[in-house]
């Protein structure tokens, strides 16, 4: 069962990298010669190809059975996971595991970029007819208040979500349920929302890294206006991402209360990740190297 891992660097890829490393059977899709240096000693293929590049995809998913479909938000994210699913299952491939992002829900949603780019990609899956897709939709990563370490040390974190609470999710969670939906006889299939145990604020978030830490880390709201747009901008991101952004945080905003998913228990028998044991595991470790 040849196997495709897609942006086998990233936040959630890094983990599934790790935990198929040792198989023969799965091909490395990466960009660059950094990239392929990144993923350490791999038992099985590392693929250089560019997702723009139609002979680059067609030698990617050559003769791949199962993939693991993930992209960045980027403009260019819809066609690059469009044309990588299309093209494998034209190469016959069965089963497709999507990375897409956890539904908003209630009263004055208003369709955001990030979660609309993932309900394309999903939906042009869908009519092509692929036997077996999985759509992984999980809440907000907790491992991206990782590059927040230095800040978090000092005793703040700021972040732009507001005043709701959501079911933080530690991104090992994502990489074992699309891991075991890849490698299963018979995936469970459909969609799967991915959620920590409960639902927080981020001062309550705080609260726990600080229990964690042993030291108290404050709640600092960034507010969504022009500088925070500036500070985006001056890190080289582009105006139509930042806009993506600014409309997936007002929902964050818009929503309060987000509901918890159930995948974690229902694919993999066990509840999921707390926040104490991401802090113990990752943040700790992070927050003592600065």
């Amino acid at each position: 069962m040849p196997i495709l891992v897609t942006t086998p660097n990233g936040t959630v890829g890094r983990y599934l990298t790790e935990a198929l490393r040792d198989r023969s059977d799965v091909r490395f899709l990466v960009r660059s010669e950094a990239g392929a240096k990144a993923l350490g000693k791999v038992r099985g293929e590392v693929f250089r190809g560019d997702v723009t590049d139609a002979a680059d995809i067609r030698g990617a998913v050559a003769g791949v059975d199962r993939l693991y479909l993930a992209h960045p938000f980027t403009e260019d994210q819809v066609a690059a996971e469009t044309n990588l699913g299309l093209a494998a299952i034209e190469a016959g491939a069965r089963r497709i595991i999507k990375l897409g992002a956890r539904a908003f829900s209630g009263d004055g949603i208003v369709p955001d970029a990030v979660t609309s780019a993932h309900d394309t990609i999903t939906e042009r899956l869908r009519s092509t007819g692929v036997p077996e897709l999985t759509v992984l939709q999980p809440d907000r990563f907790l491992q991206n208040f990782l590059p927040a370490a230095a800040s978090i040390a000092k005793g703040t974190l700021a972040d732009p979500a507001g005043p709701g609470a959501r079911g933080y999710v530690d991104v090992r969670d994502i990489a074992e349920v699309a891991i075991a939906e890849l490698l299963a006889a018979h995936p469970i299939g459909g969609e799967i929302e991915i959620s920590g145990p409960q639902t927080l604020t981020l001062p309550v978030l705080c609260e726990r890294f600080g229990a964690v830490l042993g030291r108290p880390v404050r709640y600092v709201d960034i507010p969504l206006d022009g500088a925070w747009r500036a500070a985006l901008a001056d890190r080289g991101i582009t105006p139509q991402v930042i806009d993506g952004l600014q409309g997936l945080y007002s929902n964050y905003h818009q929503e309060g209360v987000a509901g918890l998913g159930d995948g974690v228990q229902r694919v993999l028998g066990r509840p999921p990740r707390s926040v104490e044991d991401f802090a113990t595991d990752l943040l700790m470790p992070a927050v003592s190297g600065t």
